[in-house]
């Protein structure tokens, strides 16, 4: 939730991948409470890698090179903040949760669906990679001066 509410109340490239961040390890920590360690380290190293390139192109085509931030997206912060982690806090309860960590029961049946597939999974994995040294070139390149100003 934390990571959702800094998505939202961002007005920069910078501050919306850090809700990213923050939403997707949050995400992780789930998973890994519900006792499915390898199917999140899989969810997160896909949407984590894929978000990566997005806001890396955003920052590159951003013209603000320090961004600020005002007192009023604070204060709208805090106060959505509070608002969200207030209903939880009276709904949370833990009854019959278990909180193993170690578990492999949950991925067994992901063996079937994974088996095949080994091969075009490094494969993605190798094309997102390249991706993100594209992108990482041309933002270092283009690092004194915006995209627009060419």
């Amino acid at each position: 939730m934390f990571g959702g509410l800094v998505l939202v109340f961002s007005g920069s490239p910078f501050y919306g991948l850090l809700g990213v961040l923050f939403q997707s390890l949050g995400f992780l920590v789930y998973l890994l409470l519900w006792g499915m360690p390898f199917f999140s380290l899989v969810i997160i190293l896909i949407y984590v890698g894929g978000m990566m390139v997005v806001f890396l192109f955003s920052t590159i085509l951003s013209a603000e090179r320090y961004p600020g931030t005002s007192w009023g997206e604070i204060i709208f912060f805090l106060l959505g903040g509070s608002l969200v982690f207030s209903s939880f806090n009276f709904s949370w309860h833990f009854g019959d949760l278990n909180l193993t960590l170690c578990t492999m029961s949950n991925e067994l049946g992901l063996l079937g669906v994974f088996n095949g597939l080994g091969v075009v999974t490094c494969l993605v994995g190798f094309i997102l990679l390249l991706a993100l040294i594209i992108v990482l070139v041309l933002a270092f390149e283009h690092g004194m001066v915006s995209l627009r100003a060419l």
